[in-house]
């Protein structure tokens, strides 16, 4: 059916009120004839007797002076707070909005035409002129709205004054900004938005401002019969629409094929599958960018994110975690409960994140690009799921497996590489210049817009960059499980040093060190034997969940274990009763030549050999109490002496109780 409207001394009038395809049928149609069903928990608000259609927005003579086409509403005076981010602010983006604009033909205008009922100032039955009466302060009479005649604030719909937390409306779209400050390898970052959107999304021109403008009806047609009003409706879902949406503007690199744009899992959720396909199964990869963002009313501000920070991670679109296809308790893949235990990453108290923030470390000045918002722990310390994972570019799988996904370590070596695993990619990170003589601290790093070592991303915090000076390689910071000092995992693990793991050389390749560089292959445990000396591990072999082969997500989130440490044994330096330190009587049943080997529980025996070593040593040893601290340092990274010997001169924590 087609909607025949006569236009005769300013009254509509409207033939044949069986329709489809119009606004009629919306919940835009706010006169009494409205059908619409609601959702629940909605209130649908509607005129108590009044039946023209239109006439809520428009008029065909007589219109407001400002607004169009034939605009029959007030436009709002509303101050409102536009939205911003530090990404926007440190890549000069050129169009950000500080309020809408009051006039025809200015940017913004037409989204405040919009806020004239969703921003609760002016009432929805308020009316400039009803047929022939000129309305002042009369109003028609609605349900459904509060006792004010505005939207009611509860509702979904009601935006307020506070526009940060939405999709930025009034903006100028620009492809072209790039950040001020580029990355030490040469990467540079933009806005991530195609050059052109692809339709029928629209761009807005206004007369006197160059470019082209996002409003409300960039994405929202207010006429048009669908959940939402939007543009893009040829999708099988809602959700589908949503998404194609956003990726009509919006090109996240590295989006295609991420774990995120191809999960499985599904919501629980009964509403979520209510309001994205239709009450039907609703899965990750169903409904991309909306798990995480949402263009109305988010919680978590800046770049409209559902919830604050991490917790978006958690519970995603859903309305509890337990409902969540994602990270929160009972979600699909639980980390908020490693992330809980008595050592791990402080995700949980931290809120502070910008995209930005590994550009920022010490020793490189914010200058006015939002001082305090980076990496350092003098003014900006804080450890989000973002600092270490890319959500755009993540993909399934850590360096661990599929390789072996039932054991601690890679099933093989890794021949000089430490190169980032799927679940790391696109994370950025900073390589350290290292100094040419052992056991100095690197104060020189290179920013990397995407990591190709796991170390360069744990180093963004874990080293002067983060830390700043840190002399004998302590800083000034305290684990807050232990309050032991937090030491520079560069200044420890620098090939200069006269020993030290091989996260960032091979033994080989260890400069400082002397001959013979590499152990001895029998003082090795699989899988690490077998490259002895050409090989790297990560930083993620010895810190991770102490649970990992029941099931916890691989990685170092978080350890019932101190250091947020893991391995079939355990504890270091200290055995599981927090009191006594492995001496000769523990090893062996009798000592190094006793038998076994049985040293149940000391940490390093996950990967060494410990009879090897120091067999020859046993009948100097035996009956002399003597324990693994007694000659090496208690932090295993690196040393100025060879094979991590410590010294009495050694300062704490390195050198244990003296």
């Amino acid at each position: 059916m087609k909607l025949v409207i006569f236009v005769i001394l300013g009254l509509l009038i409207f033939i044949n009120a069986e329709l489809s395809g119009s606004i009629v049928n919306t919940r835009h149609n706010l006169s009494v004839s409205n059908t619409v069903v609601p959702d629940e928990n909605e209130t649908i608000i509607k005129a108590q007797s009044e039946q023209e259609v239109c006439v809520f927005c428009h008029i065909p003579h007589f219109t407001r002076p400002v607004g169009k086409p034939l605009w029959n509403r007030s436009m709002p005076t509303t101050n409102y707070d536009m939205y911003d981010s530090s990404y926007l602010q440190r890549i000069g983006y050129p169009g950000v909005a500080t309020d809408l604009g009051t006039a025809n033909d200015t940017p913004g205008a037409l989204s405040r035409q919009c806020l004239s009922c969703h921003d609760g100032t002016i009432a929805v039955g308020s009316v400039h002129k009803l047929r022939r009466k000129y309305m002042g302060t009369d109003k028609i009479a609605m349900d459904g709205v509060d006792g004010s005649g505005f939207i009611p604030e509860a509702s979904s719909t009601s935006f307020g004054s506070d526009l940060s937390v939405h999709h930025p409306v009034g903006i100028k779209f620009d492809s072209s900004a790039t950040i001020k400050r580029t990355f030490g390898d040469g990467s540079s970052a933009g806005p991530e938005l195609l050059a052109t959107p692809n339709g029928p999304i629209k761009l807005f021109e206004y007369s006197g401002y160059s470019g082209k403008y996002v409003e409300c009806s960039s994405c929202h047609d207010p006429h048009k019969e669908n959940g939402k009003f939007l543009h893009v409706d040829t999708g099988s879902s809602h959700g589908e629409n949503v998404f194609s949406t956003c990726i009509s503007c919006h090109e996240k690199e590295g989006w295609v094929g991420s774990i995120h744009s191809t999960a499985t899992a599904t919501y629980s959720d009964q509403a979520v599958k209510d309001a994205y396909n239709e009450g039907n199964s609703v899965a990750v990869k169903d409904i991309g960018c909306i798990n995480c963002h949402t263009p109305h009313n988010a919680g978590g501000s800046p770049y409209v994110l559902r919830k604050q920070q991490a917790q978006t991670c958690f519970q995603g679109a859903a309305g509890s975690e337990e409902t969540a296809a994602c990270h929160g308790v009972d979600g699909a893949k639980d980390i908020k409960s490693v992330l809980s235990r008595s050592s791990a990453h402080p995700v949980l108290d931290s809120t502070e994140h910008t995209n930005m923030d590994v550009l920022y470390g010490e020793g490189n000045d914010e200058g006015d690009d939002e001082p305090g918002k980076g990496l350092k722990f003098s003014d900006s310390k804080h450890a989000v799921c973002m600092d270490c994972h890319n959500p755009h570019k993540a993909q399934a799988g850590t360096h661990a497996t599929p390789a072996d996904p039932t054991g601690w370590y890679p099933a093989t070596p890794n021949i000089d590489t430490n190169l980032v695993s799927n679940a790391l990619q696109g994370a950025s990170g900073v390589e350290p210049t290292w100094p040419g003589t052992a056991w100095t601290q690197p104060t020189d790093f290179t920013t990397k817009k995407t990591a190709e070592r796991e170390y360069q991303i744990c180093m963004k915090c874990h080293s002067y960059w983060g830390l700043g000076s840190a002399p004998n390689g302590i800083s000034a910071y305290t684990l807050t499980s232990t309050g032991d000092a937090m030491t520079d995992l560069a200044f420890e693990l620098a090939p200069m040093n006269a020993s030290g793991h091989p996260v960032v050389v091979t033994l080989n390749n260890r400069s400082g060190s002397s001959t013979p560089k590499a152990l001895d292959p029998r003082q090795l445990k699989d899988p690490w034997k077998d490259a002895n000396g050409n090989q790297t591990m990560y930083c993620s072999d010895c810190h991770g969940s102490d649970n990992e082969l029941s099931g916890d997500p691989r990685g170092p989130h978080g350890s019932n274990l101190k250091y947020v440490l893991k391995g079939l044994n355990q504890y270091w330096p200290k055995k599981s009763d927090g009191s006594t330190l492995w001496d000769t009587d523990d090893l062996g049943g009798g000592g190094w030549g006793g038998g076994a080997g049985d040293y149940t529980g000391l940490f390093c025996s996950n990967c060494h050999d410990l009879m090897e070593p120091h067999k020859n040593q046993w009948s100097r040893m035996d009956g002399q109490n003597v324990n693994c601290v007694g000659c090496h340092q208690v932090i295993p990274h690196g040393s100025s002496a060879p094979r991590l010997l410590g010294y009495a001169a050694f300062p704490a924590p390195y050198n244990y109780n003296g």
